[in-house]
């Protein structure tokens, strides 16, 4: 008797176990494993020496979006001018872009939200209470010669613009009260105001376009992941997780 109970007990402990196999197996196939084209410079943008920062960032945020969707994502190294063709002859499934979401983008691919905000932020003195541009009218706010932040100042006549050569000029002249204000990119900023401007300048703003860092995908195939992508950002943002990870990397 005893050794009948014996076998099946093992044979129903087989069972189980391959029910389990067979249900995270199932699991795994519904989030699938996507490939992700990455070009590291991240061309045509210029991130100069905050490069290696945003390189490192990258790598945490797709091993904290597959820790958080369920899905296993490879990374595949690519070149900028070939990233959309390589994807299209299905080399992988998405990229990682700052293509803009324009109509005609939108016409062709998915996009996700942004995981790394680009746009030009307000910056003010520390002290000041302005929020936006719009509480500038008839003052004076600078921008490097030759940023493209300058077509976010022309959408606003009532401000008076004032451009520079480098940033350190731009961000003297708010500091000193030589300017109200200053519109730049939202990581130099950052960096800039942490540091030598500490305690004395202050960003004011969210960043006044959508330009960022985002995934890109084809059309309609890969709805799917780029729903997960957005669902483990909101859980990320949730969590604070996106934000420690932005502060890890000076971002």
């Amino acid at each position: 008797m005893k050794p009948f109970v014996t076998i099946l007990a093992m044979r129903l402990a087989a069972l189980l176990l391959i029910f389990f196999l067979t249900s995270c197996s199932c699991n795994q196939s519904e989030r699938g494993k996507l490939r992700i084209g990455v070009d590291s410079s991240f061309a045509p943008l210029n991130f100069e020496e905050l490069q290696p920062y945003v390189n490192g960032f990258v790598e945490d945020l797709l091993l904290d979006v597959s820790r958080f969707s369920g899905m296993e994502l490879e990374k595949v190294s690519a070149n900028w001018d070939t990233l959309l063709e390589g994807m299209e002859q299905g080399k992988y499934d998405a990229v990682l872009s700052s293509m803009p979401a324009y109509n005609f983008n939108l016409a062709k691919y998915e996009f996700s939200e942004n995981f790394l905000d680009l746009g030009p932020v307000l910056i003010v003195p520390a002290n000041a209470n302005y929020a936006d541009l719009k509480g500038l009218s008839g003052e004076l706010v600078g921008v490097i010669n030759g940023d493209p932040a300058v077509l976010v100042l022309e959408k606003h006549p009532e401000v008076i613009i004032r451009s520079y050569d480098t940033i350190p000029d731009l961000l003297d002249a708010v500091a000193t009260g030589d300017i109200e204000a200053a519109v730049l990119d939202r990581l130099r900023a950052i960096n800039y105001v942490r540091d030598l401007y500490a305690g004395r300048l202050k960003i004011a703003s969210a960043p006044l376009t959508n330009v960022g860092l985002h995934t890109v995908a084809p059309l309609g195939e890969s709805a799917k992941f780029t729903r997960l992508f957005n669902q483990a950002l909101a859980q990320m943002k949730k969590k604070k997780t996106l934000e420690e990870l932005q502060k890890k990397w000076n971002l």
